[in-house]
């Protein structure tokens, strides 16, 4: 899956980056400045998330709908005044990455965190945070078809 072609991202305009070393961007736009004309809280937290999905996918790989991630736990710090484009940045650490991949397919489930920093064009870090995301295998539902169980 797309983390830009969700609703909710396409609403904020959430993009490629395209700037070298960095994930998903944020242009510089009045609608996501706050009553201090800086970006508003929210729509740093919105690209962090969105970033932290596309790590994810990054890190684990497209799964065809046979399992699901969602947010489980975010921790979140505001660090300076963001102005201007916005840029992410982040990593899953190797280590746990292959801990949770090892889980994943042993138990069927997991969590990972994914470390997302978002920073403006003057390379200012204007937020911090870790997601951690559960992941699971989709459930298999078990319909009846004239007496006969079939898994779909």
């Amino acid at each position: 899956m797309n983390v830009l072609d969700l609703p909710f991202n396409k609403i904020l305009s959430i993009k490629e980056s395209d700037v070298p070393d960095t994930i998903l961007m944020l242009e510089d736009h009045a609608k996501y400045q706050n009553h201090l004309g800086t970006v508003h809280a929210s729509a740093q937290y919105a690209l962090a998330e969105a970033s932290s999905g596309e790590i994810l996918e990054r890190n684990f790989g497209d799964w065809n709908g046979a399992y699901f991630p969602v947010v489980r736990r975010v921790e979140v710090k505001y660090k300076n005044p963001a102005k201007g484009r916005l840029f992410s940045t982040g990593f899953i650490d190797a280590e746990k990455a292959m801990k949770a991949k090892k889980e994943l397919s042993e138990k069927g489930r997991t969590l990972v965190d994914v470390m997302v920093k978002i920073v403006d064009e003057g390379k200012n870090i204007t937020f911090e945070s870790t997601f951690t995301w559960f992941i699971a295998k989709t459930p298999i539902k078990t319909v009846k078809s004239e007496g006969l169980k079939m898994k779909v």
